[in-house]
Protein backbone atom coordinates (compact mmCIF):
# COMPACT_ATOMS: atom_id res chain seq x y z
CA UNK A 1 0.00 0.00 0.00
CA UNK A 2 1.09 3.37 -1.09
CA UNK A 3 -0.32 6.86 0.11
CA UNK A 4 -2.11 6.76 -3.13
CA UNK A 5 -4.02 3.62 -2.26
CA UNK A 6 -4.83 4.67 0.91
CA UNK A 7 -6.88 7.33 -0.36
CA UNK A 8 -8.07 5.40 -3.16
CA UNK A 9 -11.03 3.90 -2.55
CA UNK A 10 -11.80 -0.36 -3.79
CA UNK A 11 -7.92 -0.81 -3.53
CA UNK A 12 -8.33 -3.04 -0.57
CA UNK A 13 -5.58 -4.12 1.57
CA UNK A 14 -4.52 -4.54 5.02
CA UNK A 15 -3.95 -2.26 7.97
CA UNK A 16 -2.04 -3.01 11.05
CA UNK A 17 -3.98 -1.94 13.88
CA UNK A 18 -1.97 -1.28 17.66
CA UNK A 19 -4.88 -1.01 19.85
CA UNK A 20 -4.63 -4.85 20.42
CA UNK A 21 -0.59 -5.42 20.27
CA UNK A 22 1.18 -8.41 22.21
CA UNK A 23 4.12 -8.45 24.22
CA UNK A 24 6.97 -6.78 22.70
CA UNK A 25 8.75 -9.92 21.30
CA UNK A 26 5.73 -11.23 19.14
CA UNK A 27 4.80 -7.71 18.37
CA UNK A 28 7.89 -7.50 16.37
CA UNK A 29 7.94 -10.40 14.97
CA UNK A 30 4.01 -9.65 13.76
CA UNK A 31 5.25 -6.22 12.30
CA UNK A 32 7.96 -8.08 10.47
CA UNK A 33 5.89 -10.53 8.63
CA UNK A 34 2.64 -8.11 8.21
CA UNK A 35 5.64 -5.71 6.40
CA UNK A 36 7.48 -8.78 4.67
CA UNK A 37 3.87 -9.71 3.37
CA UNK A 38 3.73 -6.29 1.59
CA UNK A 39 1.75 -4.17 3.66
CA UNK A 40 2.66 -1.04 5.44
CA UNK A 41 -0.13 1.14 7.35
CA UNK A 42 -0.38 0.95 11.09
CA UNK A 43 -2.52 2.46 13.22
CA UNK A 44 -2.34 4.15 16.74
CA UNK A 45 -3.53 6.41 18.78
CA UNK A 46 -2.74 8.63 22.24
CA UNK A 47 -5.58 6.58 23.97
CA UNK A 48 -4.24 2.86 23.29
CA UNK A 49 -1.98 2.85 26.48
CA UNK A 50 1.65 1.96 25.35
CA UNK A 51 0.94 1.61 21.83
CA UNK A 52 2.95 4.55 20.83
CA UNK A 53 5.82 3.27 22.58
CA UNK A 54 5.74 -0.24 21.13
CA UNK A 55 5.21 1.03 17.97
CA UNK A 56 8.50 2.83 18.13
CA UNK A 57 10.49 -0.32 19.83
CA UNK A 58 9.35 -2.51 17.27
CA UNK A 59 8.68 -0.78 13.58
CA UNK A 60 10.18 2.90 14.19
CA UNK A 61 13.80 2.12 15.49
CA UNK A 62 13.22 -1.18 13.15
CA UNK A 63 12.73 -0.23 10.25
CA UNK A 64 13.40 2.26 7.04
CA UNK A 65 11.08 5.32 7.83
CA UNK A 66 10.34 5.10 3.83
CA UNK A 67 9.26 1.29 4.44
CA UNK A 68 5.68 2.03 6.42
CA UNK A 69 3.06 4.79 7.52
CA UNK A 70 1.42 5.89 10.66
CA UNK A 71 -1.44 7.03 11.25
CA UNK A 72 -2.11 8.48 14.72
CA UNK A 73 -5.04 9.80 16.51
CA UNK A 74 -5.91 13.10 18.38
CA UNK A 75 -8.25 12.54 21.46
CA UNK A 76 -10.89 14.96 20.99
CA UNK A 77 -11.87 14.53 24.56
CA UNK A 78 -8.93 15.30 26.14
CA UNK A 79 -8.66 18.52 24.71
CA UNK A 80 -9.75 21.15 27.21
CA UNK A 81 -8.54 24.66 26.01
CA UNK A 82 -6.53 26.05 23.48
CA UNK A 83 -3.17 24.49 22.80
CA UNK A 84 -4.02 21.10 24.41
CA UNK A 85 -4.06 19.77 20.74
CA UNK A 86 -1.00 21.04 20.37
CA UNK A 87 0.32 19.05 23.05
CA UNK A 88 -1.40 16.08 22.30
CA UNK A 89 0.23 16.09 18.98
CA UNK A 90 3.54 16.62 19.92
CA UNK A 91 3.30 13.91 22.64
CA UNK A 92 2.21 11.35 20.19
CA UNK A 93 4.97 12.17 17.77
CA UNK A 94 7.92 12.05 21.06
CA UNK A 95 6.34 8.64 21.91
CA UNK A 96 6.59 7.34 18.55
CA UNK A 97 9.43 8.70 17.89
CA UNK A 98 8.89 10.19 14.56
CA UNK A 99 8.96 13.78 12.77
CA UNK A 100 5.80 13.43 11.48
CA UNK A 101 2.64 10.98 10.98
CA UNK A 102 1.15 9.95 7.43
CA UNK A 103 -1.95 10.10 8.63
CA UNK A 104 -4.19 12.14 11.19
CA UNK A 105 -7.69 11.48 12.37
CA UNK A 106 -9.49 13.49 14.85
CA UNK A 107 -10.49 10.68 17.32
CA UNK A 108 -13.67 8.70 17.95
CA UNK A 109 -16.10 11.78 17.08
CA UNK A 110 -19.39 11.36 18.46
CA UNK A 111 -22.40 13.62 18.59
CA UNK A 112 -21.74 14.21 22.56
CA UNK A 113 -18.52 15.99 21.65
CA UNK A 114 -19.61 17.95 19.04
CA UNK A 115 -19.61 21.64 20.59
CA UNK A 116 -16.03 21.15 21.91
CA UNK A 117 -14.76 20.05 18.35
CA UNK A 118 -16.09 23.18 17.19
CA UNK A 119 -15.41 25.59 20.23
CA UNK A 120 -11.80 23.98 20.08
CA UNK A 121 -11.43 23.82 16.34
CA UNK A 122 -9.69 20.57 16.11
CA UNK A 123 -9.86 20.13 11.90
CA UNK A 124 -8.83 23.98 11.63
CA UNK A 125 -5.53 22.60 14.01
CA UNK A 126 -5.20 19.25 11.87
CA UNK A 127 -5.18 20.80 8.94
CA UNK A 128 -2.79 23.46 10.16
CA UNK A 129 -0.53 20.77 10.76
CA UNK A 130 -0.50 19.81 7.47
CA UNK A 131 0.69 22.72 6.59
CA UNK A 132 3.52 22.71 8.96
CA UNK A 133 4.47 19.01 7.59
CA UNK A 134 3.53 17.60 11.01
CA UNK A 135 0.96 15.37 9.28
CA UNK A 136 0.17 14.41 5.83
CA UNK A 137 -3.03 13.70 5.54
CA UNK A 138 -6.20 14.32 7.92
CA UNK A 139 -8.95 12.33 8.65
CA UNK A 140 -11.62 11.69 11.67
CA UNK A 141 -12.61 8.22 13.11
CA UNK A 142 -16.86 8.10 13.77
CA UNK A 143 -18.80 6.75 16.43
CA UNK A 144 -22.11 9.01 16.32
CA UNK A 145 -26.00 9.32 14.35
CA UNK A 146 -25.71 9.45 10.85
CA UNK A 147 -26.72 13.14 11.23
CA UNK A 148 -24.04 14.03 13.02
CA UNK A 149 -21.67 12.19 10.27
CA UNK A 150 -23.91 14.46 7.66
CA UNK A 151 -22.76 17.30 9.15
CA UNK A 152 -19.44 16.63 9.69
CA UNK A 153 -18.82 15.81 6.25
CA UNK A 154 -20.42 18.98 5.04
CA UNK A 155 -18.83 21.46 7.95
CA UNK A 156 -15.11 20.30 7.00
CA UNK A 157 -15.11 19.13 2.90
CA UNK A 158 -11.11 19.34 2.82
CA UNK A 159 -11.21 16.42 5.60
CA UNK A 160 -9.29 13.72 3.11
CA UNK A 161 -10.91 10.26 4.51
CA UNK A 162 -13.01 8.69 7.34
CA UNK A 163 -12.34 5.75 9.63
CA UNK A 164 -15.61 4.25 10.10
CA UNK A 165 -16.74 1.01 12.03
CA UNK A 166 -18.18 -1.19 9.04
CA UNK A 167 -19.06 -5.32 9.82
CA UNK A 168 -22.02 -7.26 8.43
CA UNK A 169 -23.37 -6.99 12.08
CA UNK A 170 -23.40 -3.27 12.58
CA UNK A 171 -24.52 -2.83 8.63
CA UNK A 172 -27.20 -5.18 7.90
CA UNK A 173 -28.73 -4.95 11.78
CA UNK A 174 -27.64 -1.09 12.31
CA UNK A 175 -27.06 2.10 10.84
CA UNK A 176 -23.57 1.92 9.43
CA UNK A 177 -24.93 1.32 5.93
CA UNK A 178 -25.84 4.67 5.85
CA UNK A 179 -22.61 6.06 6.95
CA UNK A 180 -21.23 4.21 3.82
CA UNK A 181 -23.63 5.77 1.97
CA UNK A 182 -22.51 9.43 3.57
CA UNK A 183 -19.09 8.87 2.33
CA UNK A 184 -19.71 7.82 -1.14
CA UNK A 185 -21.82 10.57 -1.54
CA UNK A 186 -18.74 12.45 -0.28
CA UNK A 187 -16.70 11.12 -2.19
CA UNK A 188 -14.46 10.35 0.84
CA UNK A 189 -12.26 6.93 0.54
CA UNK A 190 -13.32 4.77 3.71
CA UNK A 191 -10.57 2.95 6.33
CA UNK A 192 -12.85 0.46 7.65
CA UNK A 193 -12.35 -0.41 11.72
CA UNK A 194 -14.09 -2.77 13.87
CA UNK A 195 -14.52 -5.11 10.81
CA UNK A 196 -14.92 -8.62 13.59
CA UNK A 197 -16.50 -5.87 15.97
CA UNK A 198 -13.73 -6.06 18.61
CA UNK A 199 -14.22 -10.17 18.46
CA UNK A 200 -17.83 -10.66 17.97
CA UNK A 201 -17.86 -11.84 14.75
CA UNK A 202 -15.29 -14.13 15.57
CA UNK A 203 -16.85 -15.76 18.47
CA UNK A 204 -20.18 -16.72 17.40
CA UNK A 205 -22.91 -18.78 19.12
CA UNK A 206 -22.76 -22.45 18.14
CA UNK A 207 -25.62 -22.32 16.16
CA UNK A 208 -24.11 -19.52 13.70
CA UNK A 209 -20.55 -20.98 13.83
CA UNK A 210 -22.52 -24.30 12.59
CA UNK A 211 -23.48 -22.59 9.72
CA UNK A 212 -20.39 -20.95 8.52
CA UNK A 213 -18.34 -24.50 9.09
CA UNK A 214 -21.29 -26.77 7.14
CA UNK A 215 -20.31 -24.11 4.19
CA UNK A 216 -16.76 -24.25 4.53
CA UNK A 217 -14.83 -26.02 7.45
CA UNK A 218 -11.81 -24.88 6.41
CA UNK A 219 -12.24 -21.63 6.47
CA UNK A 220 -12.26 -19.41 10.21
CA UNK A 221 -15.22 -17.71 11.37
CA UNK A 222 -13.31 -14.03 11.46
CA UNK A 223 -12.34 -14.55 7.98
CA UNK A 224 -15.71 -14.57 6.84
CA UNK A 225 -16.12 -10.98 8.62
CA UNK A 226 -12.97 -9.54 7.18
CA UNK A 227 -14.19 -10.68 3.62
CA UNK A 228 -17.14 -9.06 3.74
CA UNK A 229 -15.36 -5.66 5.45
CA UNK A 230 -12.39 -5.09 3.20
CA UNK A 231 -14.28 -5.29 -0.28
CA UNK A 232 -17.14 -2.94 1.03
CA UNK A 233 -17.54 -0.03 -1.60
CA UNK A 234 -15.31 2.69 -1.00
CA UNK A 235 -13.20 0.61 1.28
CA UNK A 236 -9.22 2.02 0.74
CA UNK A 237 -8.13 -0.54 3.77
CA UNK A 238 -9.23 -2.75 6.07
CA UNK A 239 -8.26 -1.93 10.02
CA UNK A 240 -7.49 -4.96 12.17
CA UNK A 241 -6.33 -5.04 15.72
CA UNK A 242 -4.48 -7.90 15.82
CA UNK A 243 -3.00 -9.44 18.64
CA UNK A 244 -2.11 -13.02 18.05
CA UNK A 245 0.56 -14.52 14.82
CA UNK A 246 -2.52 -16.46 13.73
CA UNK A 247 -4.75 -13.89 13.27
CA UNK A 248 -2.39 -11.81 10.98
CA UNK A 249 -1.83 -14.82 9.33
CA UNK A 250 -5.51 -15.80 9.08
CA UNK A 251 -5.94 -12.09 7.91
CA UNK A 252 -2.89 -12.47 5.46
CA UNK A 253 -4.50 -15.47 3.93
CA UNK A 254 -7.67 -14.15 2.74
CA UNK A 255 -6.42 -10.85 1.37
CA UNK A 256 -4.07 -13.08 -0.57
CA UNK A 257 -7.69 -14.04 -2.81
CA UNK A 258 -9.84 -11.46 -1.82
CA UNK A 259 -12.91 -10.57 -3.49
CA UNK A 260 -16.56 -9.97 -2.50
CA UNK A 261 -18.80 -12.62 -1.16
CA UNK A 262 -21.13 -14.22 -3.46
CA UNK A 263 -24.64 -13.73 -3.68
CA UNK A 264 -25.06 -17.19 -1.71
CA UNK A 265 -22.76 -16.47 0.66
CA UNK A 266 -24.67 -12.88 1.68
CA UNK A 267 -27.79 -15.40 2.36
CA UNK A 268 -25.53 -17.44 4.26
CA UNK A 269 -24.77 -14.11 6.41
CA UNK A 270 -28.31 -13.24 7.08
CA UNK A 271 -29.02 -16.70 8.15
CA UNK A 272 -25.93 -16.26 10.87
CA UNK A 273 -27.29 -13.29 11.84
CA UNK A 274 -30.49 -14.55 12.38
CA UNK A 275 -28.98 -17.15 14.83
CA UNK A 276 -27.27 -14.45 16.84
CA UNK A 277 -30.35 -12.42 16.92
CA UNK A 278 -31.52 -15.24 19.29
CA UNK A 279 -28.64 -14.66 21.81
CA UNK A 280 -28.45 -11.26 23.94
CA UNK A 281 -25.35 -9.74 24.42
CA UNK A 282 -23.22 -6.77 25.21
CA UNK A 283 -21.73 -5.43 21.94
CA UNK A 284 -18.62 -4.53 24.09
CA UNK A 285 -15.51 -4.17 21.28
CA UNK A 286 -13.12 -3.98 24.38
CA UNK A 287 -11.88 -0.67 23.50
CA UNK A 288 -11.62 -0.01 26.89
CA UNK A 289 -12.23 3.97 26.81
CA UNK A 290 -14.62 3.89 29.39
CA UNK A 291 -12.00 2.19 31.87
CA UNK A 292 -10.53 5.60 32.83
CA UNK A 293 -13.28 7.89 33.83
CA UNK A 294 -14.65 4.69 36.14
CA UNK A 295 -14.09 5.70 39.56
CA UNK A 296 -14.54 2.40 41.29
CA UNK A 297 -11.82 0.99 38.69
CA UNK A 298 -14.09 -1.96 37.35
CA UNK A 299 -12.52 -3.75 34.70
CA UNK A 300 -15.57 -3.13 32.42
CA UNK A 301 -14.33 -4.87 29.07
CA UNK A 302 -13.51 -7.89 30.94
CA UNK A 303 -16.65 -8.23 32.63
CA UNK A 304 -18.44 -7.82 29.22
CA UNK A 305 -16.48 -10.53 27.96
CA UNK A 306 -16.66 -12.85 30.11
CA UNK A 307 -20.83 -12.53 30.07
CA UNK A 308 -20.98 -12.58 26.19
CA UNK A 309 -18.90 -15.81 26.19
CA UNK A 310 -22.09 -17.53 28.44
CA UNK A 311 -24.65 -15.66 26.57
CA UNK A 312 -22.81 -16.99 23.39
CA UNK A 313 -22.32 -20.55 24.80
CA UNK A 314 -24.19 -21.41 27.83
CA UNK A 315 -21.16 -24.35 28.45
CA UNK A 316 -18.46 -21.66 28.89
CA UNK A 317 -20.51 -20.57 32.35
CA UNK A 318 -18.28 -22.64 34.41
CA UNK A 319 -15.06 -20.89 33.12
CA UNK A 320 -16.67 -17.95 32.73
CA UNK A 321 -17.91 -17.84 35.95
CA UNK A 322 -14.42 -19.04 37.64
CA UNK A 323 -12.27 -16.50 35.69
CA UNK A 324 -14.92 -13.61 37.06
CA UNK A 325 -14.27 -14.88 40.53
CA UNK A 326 -10.41 -14.59 40.70
CA UNK A 327 -11.05 -10.67 39.08
CA UNK A 328 -9.90 -8.14 42.03
CA UNK A 329 -12.43 -7.48 44.02
CA UNK A 330 -12.41 -3.92 42.74
CA UNK A 331 -12.60 -4.76 39.13
CA UNK A 332 -15.86 -6.96 39.73
CA UNK A 333 -19.47 -5.28 38.40
CA UNK A 334 -21.22 -5.19 41.58
CA UNK A 335 -18.80 -2.12 42.45
CA UNK A 336 -20.82 0.12 40.10
CA UNK A 337 -22.38 2.81 41.47
CA UNK A 338 -24.12 3.47 38.24
CA UNK A 339 -22.74 7.32 38.59
CA UNK A 340 -22.68 6.99 34.35
CA UNK A 341 -19.31 8.54 34.00
CA UNK A 342 -18.60 6.27 31.92
CA UNK A 343 -21.14 6.06 29.16
CA UNK A 344 -20.32 9.19 27.03
CA UNK A 345 -16.88 7.94 26.31
CA UNK A 346 -18.70 4.40 25.01
CA UNK A 347 -18.22 4.39 20.61
CA UNK A 348 -20.74 1.82 20.89
CA UNK A 349 -23.47 3.70 23.12
CA UNK A 350 -24.14 1.06 25.93
CA UNK A 351 -25.94 1.70 28.62
CA UNK A 352 -23.04 0.51 30.80
CA UNK A 353 -24.33 0.66 34.54
CA UNK A 354 -27.20 -1.52 33.25
CA UNK A 355 -25.17 -4.11 31.58
CA UNK A 356 -22.85 -4.51 34.66
CA UNK A 357 -25.77 -5.38 36.86
CA UNK A 358 -26.54 -8.20 34.22
CA UNK A 359 -23.08 -9.44 34.24
CA UNK A 360 -23.27 -9.25 38.24
CA UNK A 361 -26.89 -11.09 37.97
CA UNK A 362 -25.81 -13.81 35.41
CA UNK A 363 -21.86 -14.16 36.94
CA UNK A 364 -22.44 -14.78 40.42
CA UNK A 365 -25.47 -16.73 40.46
Amino acid sequence: MTHKDILTPNTPGLAFGAMRMPEIDLAGKMVDTYLGSGYNYFDTAYAYAGSEELLKKTLVKRHPRNSYMLANKLPNWLVKKPGDAKDLLEESLKRCGLDYFDFYLIHSLADAGEQRVIDMELFEFACEQKKRGLVKHVGFSFHGTTPYLERLLNRYPDVEFVMLQLNYLDILRGQAGQWQQLALKHNKPILVMEPVKGGTLAALPPQAEALFKAHDPARSIASWAVQYAATLEGATAMLSGMSTMEQLEDNLKTFQNLKPLTQEEMVLIESVLVEMGKVASVPCTACKYCLEPCPQGIDIAKCFTLYNDVKRNQNQKWNATMMYGILPQDAKAHNCTSCGLCVPHCPQHIDIPQGLKEVDDLLTS
